[in-house]
């Protein structure tokens, strides 16, 4: 099942909650035609799933009108994939289309009243929400929180080991570096430059080489210990090869590199 047919066919049950705009300072044919500025930031909920643990969703709302939605099915295949879009507002609803990528693109909508609180919640066929689909504004991670080297391999010496530099570049990119020390195979040596959305960052490998259709894709672990490195989609995990030897992967778990205290 599709995400968009279970959001569509999902039921809604009424909640004893007062619904309220995120622009009510505003009269309703104002706020048909005007921003509601206090709407913009990052949501985030685990939605219920009809054959998983749940949906972890982040959705973004920009203030140019720009919007990203990006999925995290639990107990999957480990990935999570950024659809992007835009979003309108009206009578105290946000609609939010994206477009998905591949061959034959899929559009979707997604419709979300706004409740008090800095809570939005979607939306059913009539006017209820239900509890388990409201999402709340959260505070963006960072490149101050993912930059760092991460390690993933062995630590002793002479042994393989690949490490992974995250830090801030120019026009807000961020800066990911992959390299390998020790060991005899030839390991992976990669550099590129990517944006952070939704609280991961995505590279997206066609920048780098025409013929990859990856977005490589590093998020934190659960743990909050390191980070993730994977394709946004399962079927596209072999281009994280392409920039290594010996039929190694950009792909894999890094944990964060202790920082050393001086005396």
């Amino acid at each position: 099942m599709t995400t968009a047919n279970f959001f569509k066919t999902a039921a809604m049950a009424l909640l004893g909650l007062s619904l309220a705009s995120c622009a009510t300072h505003h009269d309703t044919k104002q706020a048909d035609t005007q921003q509601p500025a206090a709407c913009t930031g990052m949501y985030r909920a685990t939605l219920p799933c009809a054959d998983c643990p749940g949906i972890v969703t982040h959705v973004s709302i920009e203030p140019d009108h720009t919007a990203a939605v990006t999925r995290l099915y639990l107990d999957s295949d480990d990935t999570s994939e950024t659809d992007y879009g835009h979003w309108t507002y009206r009578n105290g609803r946000l609609d939010v289309t994206t477009v998905s990528s591949g061959p034959v693109p899929d559009t979707e909508t997604l419709s979300f009243i706004t409740l008090p609180g800095n809570r939005i919640a979607l939306a059913g066929d009539g006017d209820g929400i239900r509890e388990d689909y409201v999402f709340n504004k959260a505070t963006p991670l960072s490149v101050t929180d993912f930059a760092g080297t991460y390690h993933q391999g062995n630590a002793a010496r002479g042994a393989y080991r690949q490490s992974l530099v995250i830090a801030p570049s120019e026009n807000g990119k961020v800066s990911v570096t992959i390299t390998k020390t020790g060991g005899k195979a030839k390991g992976c040596d990669f550099h590129g430059e990517g944006h952070i959305v939704n609280d991961q960052i995505e590279v997206n490998l066609k920048d780098l080489n025409p013929a990859l259709d990856a977005v490589m894709v590093i998020r934190p672990l659960p743990d909050g210990n390191g980070l993730n490195v994977f394709s946004s989609k399962f079927d596209q995990r072999y281009d994280l090869m392409y920039f290594c030897g010996g039929g190694g992967t950009l792909a894999g778990d890094y944990v964060k590199a202790a920082t050393s205290v001086g005396h």
